[in-house]
């Protein structure tokens, strides 16, 4: 076989396994920004409905003490100040605490008053913040996985950082079991 042709073959295919490779990691970079990109929207999204919740729960807050509308408006302004998925869900998990008592609290007024389509808009608002968590918790974990394999992990450093997750200690939830009265 003539050498020089051997040459030709050997270079051809380095070429091919070039832009293989090349074609393999624009691919996965690609990937990895699209995933960033909507886990980035579904933290938005999020962090949209939680902070939602202020003007849904204004009516419970109308019978409250100055002392805990205080409280209130404390634990609601820090979960807007809050950026971070840990933080968020601290300042979330506040939040629930300071408003447990309050629907509690309005359970016991009449059908009528507006505490009780509060308590109806906020447990609606519960349900869409916990598929939104979900929604946001399985991106995250997505992207991280994603940005540990490799090519991407070549370049995960750079695009997108490891995204924590948002989990709201439900511990005091569970600790004091719910009061129920006839």
């Amino acid at each position: 076989m003539d050498p020089m042709l051997t040459l030709w073959i050997i270079v051809g295919a380095v070429v091919v396994l070039a832009l293989i490779a090349l074609v393999w990691i624009v691919s996965a970079r690609g990937s990895i920004r699209r995933l960033a990109s909507t886990v980035d929207e579904r933290w938005a999204a999020l962090a949209a409905a939680l902070e939602g919740r202020a003007a849904v729960a204004a009516p419970l807050l109308a019978p409250a003490s100055a002392q805990q509308r205080t409280q209130v408006a404390d634990a609601f302004a820090a979960l807007e100040r809050a950026d971070a998925p840990g933080a968020k869900a601290e300042a979330e998990a506040e939040v629930q605490r300071l408003l447990r008592p309050l629907v509690q609290a309005s359970a016991s007024q009449p059908l009528g008053a507006g505490s009780a389509e509060a308590r109806a808009a906020l447990t609606a608002l519960d349900d869409e913040t916990q598929a939104r968590r979900r929604d946001y918790n399985t991106g995250a974990r997505e992207l991280n996985a994603k940005a540990r394999r490799f090519p991407a992990s070549l370049f995960a450093g750079a695009l997108s950082t490891p995204r924590e997750f948002f989990e709201v200690d439900h511990s005091n939830a569970v600790a004091e079991p719910p009061r129920i009265q006839f």
